[in-house]
C-alpha cells in the first residue's frame, strides 16, 4: 500500500504546459469574465439575495496536501450558511437545487467559469489544469478509507476526463478514470502526458460550449 500511495511527481513538461496554458487562458477569458462580472454587479444591485463576496474559498486536498481553493461565488449566502459542517463547506447537496444559486451563479456554473480563479492556482503550482478534482479533507479521508487513491497520488486538476463526460453521464466511474490517468502519468514521458492533457482540455471546451457544465 505504501508503494501504491507514493506520489506521482508532475513532469517538467506538464508543469511548463500548465504555466503557459493557464496564462493564455487567463488572458483569453478575461474579457468574458469582465462581462460576467458586470452581470454579477447588476444582480447585486437589484437582488438582495445575491449580495455578498465575489469569491468564496474552502480547504481542499491536492496530492494529499491541504490548500485553499477559490471560486467565483455562485451560491446565495443563506444557502452557503446551511452547507457548513464542522468548519467544512459541503456544496454537493446545494448543487442539486437551482434555488440555492444566484442567477449569474447558474450561468457561471453552466459554462464552468466559476472555476476561473483556479487558473491562478495552477500558476502557483497548487493545482494542475488536468487531474483529479480536489475534495475537502473529510471527503478525502473517507475516500482513502474506501480505497480511493488517485487524489493522494496526483496534483489536483481543474478538469479531467470524468468531468468532460458530465459527471458520469456516460456511465464512467470517477475513481477508475482518475486512476487510469494516474497510471498514464506514471508510465509515460512528459510530452505524451501533455498531448493527453491537450485532448482532455479540448473535450472540456466542447462540453463548455454545449453548456453542459463539467
Amino acid at each position: 500500500m505504501t508503494e501504491q500511495l507514493e506520489k506521482i511527481p508532475t513532469s517538467p513538461s506538464k508543469r511548463v504546459f500548465d504555466v503557459l496554458a493557464s496564462m493564455l487562458l487567463i488572458a483569453l477569458l478575461f474579457p468574458v469574465m469582465i462581462f460576467l462580472l458586470l452581470g454579477i454587479l447588476v444582480e447585486y444591485l437589484l437582488s438582495s439575495s445575491a449580495r455578498g463576496p465575489l469569491l468564496y474559498h474552502e480547504t481542499r486536498i491536492s496530492q494529499g496536501v491541504p490548500f485553499t481553493l477559490y471560486k467565483v461565488r455562485t451560491f446565495k449566502l443563506t444557502s452557503l450558511a446551511t452547507a457548513h459542517s464542522n468548519g467544512i463547506i459541503n456544496t454537493k447537496e446545494l448543487e442539486r437545487d437551482w434555488r440555492t444559486m444566484t442567477v449569474m451563479g447558474l450561468v457561471l456554473r453552466q459554462i464552468y467559469l466559476d472555476e476561473y480563479p483556479q487558473l491562478f492556482l495552477v500558476l502557483l503550482g497548487k493545482m494542475s489544469l488536468v487531474g483529479p478534482r480536489p475534495v475537502n479533507p473529510a471527503e478525502y479521508q473517507r475516500g482513502l478509507a474506501g480505497g480511493i487513491r488517485a487524489k493522494a497520488l496526483l496534483r489536483a486538476g481543474i478538469t479531467g476526463r470524468f468531468q468532460t463526460h458530465k459527471a458520469g453521464k456516460y456511465g464512467l466511474n470517477q475513481e477508475r478514470v482518475d486512476m487510469e490517468y494516474a497510471e498514464f502519468c506514471r508510465n509515460h514521458p512528459g510530452w505524451k502526458i501533455v498531448l493527453h492533457d491537450c485532448r482532455i482540455l479540448s473535450e472540456t471546451v466542447v462540453t463548455i460550449f454545449r453548456a453542459e457544465g463539467v
